[in-house]
């Protein structure tokens, strides 16, 4: 079993924050980027077979959802960090510092 420690994801992620913003600026911008390709969760995580129920997801849906949630507009729950995960590999892939 994998266990993932909270703090440690928190503490990695302030600090990737806080470069990204040093090199970036407050505001990322990514041009031709929205949408992307989604695995079913019940195939992304078994390497074994080919996943054959992929859809497309959208960042600009992903950011209003994580923005209501940062405003208190709506309650988080888990799939948010699903969708906070897709707004990261975004950024991820499509910058370089």
């Amino acid at each position: 079993m994998l266990q993932i420690q909270v703090s440690e994801i928190e503490k990695a992620l302030s600090l990737l924050l806080e470069a990204l913003r040093k090199q970036e600026g407050e505001v990322i911008e990514l041009s031709l980027v929205d949408y992307y390709w989604a695995v079913d969760p019940e195939e992304l995580y078994n390497p074994y077979t080919t996943p054959d129920r992929i859809s497309m997801g959208q960042l600009s849906e992903d950011l209003e959802v994580i923005g209501r949630v940062a405003n208190g507009e709506t309650p988080p729950v888990s799939l948010d960090l699903a969708k906070l995960g897709a707004v990261l590999a975004a950024i991820g892939h499509n910058t370089a510092w």
